[in-house]
C-alpha cells in the first residue's frame, strides 16, 4: 500500500508542477481551480504521509523531478521551477497540523 501512496504523491506533484495547459477546456480549468492549488497539493501529500510515505520519499521525488532525464520535457514547461520551489519551501516550513486544518 505504501508503494501506491508514493506513486500517488509523485503523480500529484507532477500534475501541480506541469500547471494548466494553455488550451485547457472549461472543465479542466474548473477542476484545476478546485483541486490544483498549493494548499490542496500539500493536503494530498500529508494524506500520503499518513499512509507510510516519509519526508525522505518526498524529497527524493522532488530531486528526481529536478535532475532525472526522464522529466526533461516537464522541466521545459514555463513556471515549472517556481511551482517546484513553492512545494519544496512549503514542505520544509509547514508542520502537518497547519496544512490539515482549515481557517474558518
Amino acid at each position: 500500500m505504501k508503494d501506491w501512496h508514493i506513486k500517488h504523491m509523485e503523480n500529484t506533484v507532477i500534475k501541480h508542477v506541469k500547471g494548466l495547459s494553455p488550451d485547457a477546456t472549461r472543465y479542466q480549468k474548473k477542476m484545476h481551480y478546485k483541486y490544483g492549488g498549493i494548499v490542496k497539493i500539500l493536503r494530498y501529500i500529508e494524506y500520503d504521509k499518513k499512509h507510510g510515505v516519509t519526508n525522505d520519499d518526498v524529497i527524493a521525488i522532488l530531486e528526481k523531478l529536478r535532475s532525472d532525464s526522464s522529466y526533461e520535457e516537464i522541466r521545459s514547461i514555463e513556471g515549472f521551477l517556481d511551482r517546484l520551489k513553492e512545494i519544496e519551501s512549503s514542505i520544509v516550513n509547514t508542520p502537518a497540523t497547519k496544512i490539515l486544518t482549515r481557517n474558518s
